[in-house]
């Protein structure tokens, strides 16, 4: 027995001289990094920021060098660590279609609601990270044991460091170098992307492009921001942010994406093409964005993290317009109160009350949107039975939201399905049928029990979902997400009333918007003109054919936000163009 322990103690003493041995060859390190070199070309996606990529690594293997000794465990090391930066920045992409960011930490490490949300709905992607991030922990260790320090002096293991130094801002991308690195982001540049983004730290700090733009232009009549009620009843407001919805027509490679429209079209509404700044994720910025009238693009970097930055910075929106106008203002969130700080946000525009998920009880965070209309519907009927006042309700719903395994309400069956052979397509589509006759029931309901004062209803999609990438980029290129304005920022809104006058408002003639503009089609279609700055905004979008950020009159644009900021409407020192 004590022979045998004898000869296996041997013989694995052995494996590990030979492990070793291989390990600290010069051939295992250039193995190595041509395994490295090909990880990164297909993390990057593209040739041009492959040498960028390449020097990130040999910048950290050098001060790894210079401060390990270990010539073999710096080199490992230095792709493990590239590697996890790379991994996590391709399924941020994947669900949120924005690469990692230096910001995440610190809204990671803030943000518990936002914590609580990305490890129970994502936890089949969160767990194995967490796996490969500790195999590489426990890699890192051995390699150091394994590994005999060098006995080159200190100045000359900072020889390569200083070549390090030298050659990564050569290399450096050119497109990076533009305030504009909001775009680099959106690419899939996975390797790089983190690293270029510590460069925006700058602007945590300092004034940023718009900032600069905005103070050197001449002064501006200020707008003022009061309340303009309009001469008419004050109508009962329901607004619905319809998460992860898009139109099925836009993608041609949908067979049956004719009769997918048909059946999410309610009679009486008219679906409008809608321009959204985000794509996978980021909710909360195209509520933003329709509630206060500014573009999130105009904030580069900064637009995933504007309810944050932006709180308390915006005066005179629609929340706080309607206020004035003497109405109750609620939202309703299906997520907690603090998640990416959008609550405390709602409430610093001009929110009466907020509510949460946790406040209407929702069981979990992927409740059908029938559950949330019902609580509204509570809502709104305690509201006129001990409250006078005209309601303004902004409800997000999100049963279409991602991930699409496990199937969601299986026990409904939808009529034609499958609708796709991808799983996670089909179950996109089969949600977005389910939600879109949740709402037309809610719809129909609403207009039943409407009071005299009468009745608005918007719904409207705040971005599209990962699952409809394969079909923007089949349709619209690989960069489809660089390109504003592309396929992969489309959706639609519907906007009715009951109220006695005709539809102008309501039929655009088909032409798009962007959703910074949508509060405006809001206002109009209630008789309320909001205030001087949704007047300028309608102005605003007839001259700029509906574009916001992408206006061909720019200027006129920074005339807008210039005079928010006269009129103390609008502070930008928390956010800006980079």
């Amino acid at each position: 027995m004590f022979k045998k322990i004898h000869v296996l103690r041997n013989t694995l003493q052995k494996i590990e001289k030979l492990v070793q041995r291989l390990w600290l060859s010069p051939i295992a390190s250039i193995v190595m990094t041509i395994a490295g070199i090909s990880l990164l070309y297909n993390f990057e996606n593209q040739r041009v920021t492959l040498p960028f990529a390449v020097a990130i690594w040999a910048l950290i293997a050098a001060l790894l060098f210079v401060a390990s000794k270990r010539l073999s465990f710096s080199v490992g090391c230095a792709w493990m660590i590239v590697g996890a930066f790379s991994l996590v920045s391709l399924i941020k992409f994947q669900m949120k279609g924005f690469s990692l960011h230096i910001y995440d930490l610190y809204v990671a490490a803030s943000d518990l609601e936002l914590l609580k949300f990305i490890t129970g709905s994502y936890m089949h992607l969160v767990a194995p990270v967490v796996v490969i991030l500790c195999v590489f922990l426990l890699a890192g260790i051995v390699m150091f044991r394994m590994d005999r320090p060098s006995n080159l002096s200190l100045p000359k293991r900072l020889l390569p460091l200083l070549a390090a130094v030298i050659i990564t801002p050569m290399t450096y991308p050119q497109d990076a170098y533009s305030e504009q690195r909001y775009f680099y982001y959106l690419i899939g540049r996975h390797s790089t992307a983190f690293f270029v983004s510590l460069l925006d730290l700058q602007y945590a700090f300092g004034k940023n492009k718009l900032e600069k733009s905005l103070a050197a232009m001449p002064a501006q009549p200020p707008f003022n921001g009061a309340a303009q009620c309009g001469a008419g009843n004050r109508p009962d407001i329901f607004v619905v942010l319809e998460e992860s919805h898009t139109d099925p027509a836009l993608f041609t490679q949908l067979e049956n994406r004719t009769q997918l429209a048909d059946r999410m079209r309610i009679t009486g509404e008219t679906m409008h093409p809608l321009n959204v700044e985000m794509f996978g994720g980021g909710t909360w910025i195209s509520g933003l964005s329709f509630l206060t009238g500014l573009s999130a693009l105009d904030f580069g970097w900064r637009s995933p993290y504007l309810t944050t930055k932006l709180e308390n910075a915006v005066g005179g929106a629609i929340p706080q317009i309607l206020t004035d106008c003497g109405y109750r203002t609620v939202a309703m969130l299906p997520l907690g109160y603090t998640f990416v700080n959008e609550g405390p946000f709602l409430n610093s525009i001009g929110f009466e009350t907020v509510l949460d998920g946790k406040a209407v009880s929702a069981p979990s965070d992927h409740m059908r949107d029938s559950f949330y209309f019902g609580a509204a519907e509570k809502l709104i009927e305690d509201h006129r039975a001990n409250d006078g006042r005209p309601l303004f309700v902004y409800l997000q719903t999100m049963f279409p939201h991602s991930p699409y395994y496990p199937i969601l309400e299986p026990e409904v069956e939808i009529s034609g399905a499958p609708f796709h052979p991808d799983t996670k397509i089909d179950e996109y589509l089969r949600r977005l049928l389910i939600a879109r006759a949740d709402y037309a029931d809610f719809r129909k309901r609403a207009y039943e029990k409407a009071t005299q004062r009468g009745l608005v209803t918007l719904s409207f999609g705040d971005h599209q979902t990962y699952a409809t990438m394969p079909l923007v980029v089949a349709q619209d290129g690989e960069n489809a997400l660089a390109r504003p304005g592309s396929l992969a920022y489309r959706t639609y809104y519907t906007l009715s009333d009951n109220l006695p006058r005709n539809d102008e408002a309501v039929d655009d003639g088909g032409q798009s918007i962007d959703i910074g503009f949508l509060g405006v089609k809001l206002l109009q279609a209630a008789g309320i003109p909001g205030s001087d700055v949704f007047v300028d905004l309608a102005g605003l979008a007839d001259m700029c054919g509906g574009a916001y950020y992408a206006c061909p009159l720019r200027d006129a644009v920074d005339r807008h936000l210039r005079r928010r900021i006269d009129g103390g409407l609008l502070d930008l020192s928390v956010g800006g163009n980079s």
